[in-house]
């Protein structure tokens, strides 16, 4: 399951609304709101590790809830992405992480 899915389905365990948690994370430093919370559920764009780390205390879970343990994070090289065994939905998550990293990238440029 994708970080997306399961920052909502934490979420949703917890009976937070997308704006309650966005309160949250604002209380604690981190500017948020619930329009940003319903981009990263919808897979639009992800939060950052900081931010992740936060959603896991406020949402009492480990960090390792939302990744998937069979993983396998070596997939990415300079010479390009091995996606043996990968499905569309697999690969459109990758890409969407990519884009995530290069607009992170000419964010930090700026």
């Amino acid at each position: 399951m994708f970080l997306y899915k399961k920052i909502k389905e934490a979420r949703n365990e917890k009976k937070m609304t997308q704006k309650q948690l966005a309160e949250e994370l604002t209380n604690r430093g981190r500017k948020t709101s619930n329009t940003a919370i319903a981009n990263w559920e919808s897979g639009l764009n992800s939060p950052d590790v900081d931010t992740v780390q936060l959603i896991c205390e406020i949402l009492e879970k480990d960090g390792n809830y939302f990744f998937d343990e069979n993983n396998n994070f070596r997939y990415v090289s300079n010479s390009g992405i091995n996606t043996e065994g990968l499905d569309e939905d697999d690969i459109e998550e990758i890409n969407r992480f990519v884009e995530f990293i290069k607009n992170k990238k000419r964010n930090e440029k700026k």
